[in-house]
């Protein structure tokens, strides 16, 4: 479909520019005047401005769980996410999903049934909503589904984090104890024993080898290992 947009103030290649703006489907087209446009969009008094990209977030959360033991339906969390997000002017956003050891939002079930939602609506969304896939590194039998989404279609993008580390050794993100715990359904001492399971259950798994490396005698090569 063809759109004009008039009397506006646009934003066009790092200049202001008083011109009308025409578009092509998705994109913009070199003359707008040429042609009669499908519609024509008055933008009098209005700055017409690119779509904002954002790499990251994670409001959409807070529909889901607007305060602890509150859950509401996915599709409907997304739907307003959806309307908050382009009513800002965010026209593609990656959804931070965390893939943890956690139970409750963060969990690894909580993320498949997040993913297989957005999938299946994502084409009725307005704004180009993709997945940004968190996994925390002591999630460890989440491996084979973080591999599988990263073959969906558009491909996330991936990062790595560790929240338990620096629980565990009293970081900054210790101060976070209360709001993790509240998002899993547990207690802080319950989430404290459970934190304490999986840091010491994946330093149990951990062991370090060392393999000949080179010709030169004595050159050994240390690898970490599962």
């Amino acid at each position: 479909m063809s759109v004009r947009i008039e009397n506006g103030l646009a934003l066009v290649d790092g200049r202001w520019s008083e011109e009308p703006l025409a578009l092509r489907g998705a994109l913009l087209a070199d003359d707008a005047t040429s042609g009669a446009p499908a519609r024509v969009i008055d933008a009098s008094g209005l700055l017409v401005l690119p779509g904002i990209v954002d790499i990251h977030g994670d409001a959409f959360e807070r529909y889901i769980m607007p305060r602890p033991g509150v859950r509401f339906d996915t599709t409907l969390a997304l739907r307003d996410t959806d309307r908050q997000l382009v009513a800002n002017g965010i026209t593609t956003a990656f959804h931070g999903v965390t893939i943890s050891w956690e139970p409750g939002l963060r969990s690894v079930e909580a993320a498949r049934a997040f993913v297989a939602t957005l999938m299946d609506i994502r084409p009725g969304l307005a704004c180009d909503t993709r997945l940004h896939l968190r996994w925390e590194t002591f999630a460890l039998e989440a491996l084979e589904e973080v591999r599988g989404w990263l073959a969906l279609d558009p491909a996330p993008i991936l990062a790595f984090n560790d929240h338990t580390t620096g629980s565990v050794l009293k970081g900054t993100i210790a101060r976070k104890i209360g709001q993790m715990a509240e998002r899993s359904g547990l207690t802080q001492d319950d989430y404290r024993a459970l934190l304490d399971r999986v840091w010491g259950g994946a330093r149990g798994r951990a062991r370090r080898h060392c393999e000949p490396r080179g010709q030169r005698a004595g050159e050994r090569q240390c690898v970490a290992g599962p």
